[in-house]
């Protein structure tokens, strides 16, 4: 499959990023649902993980701190002022 440049090598560092994901892919294809070899499919399922992960980065429900479905990685980012207590806390009980 050549790209739009021709030649049939990925350009630009999305498409660095494709063929990176790509070949580590294709270190372990039976378990990532891929035929031995098969560099297109490899490539083919980093892109569209790569766009995945892109659409929930530019999610703003992962950014927005007032949203309650926004994942949050530190205690000190909640949904809202009020929402300081520990849930582990709770789990105990």
């Amino acid at each position: 499959m050549a790209d739009a440049v021709g030649g049939g090598s990925p350009v630009g560092e999305h498409d660095e990023n494709i063929e990176a994901l790509a070949l580590k892919l294709l270190r372990n294809p039976t378990e990532n649902g891929l035929e031995p070899g098969d560099t297109e499919a490899a490539r083919r399922a980093a892109r569209r993980m790569l766009e995945d992960s892109e659409a929930r980065t530019n999610d703003p429900a992962t950014t927005d701190p007032e949203n309650d479905d926004v994942i949050r990685r530190t205690s000190s980012e909640t949904s809202s002022s009020g929402d300081t207590t520990s849930r582990r806390a709770h789990d105990g009980e």
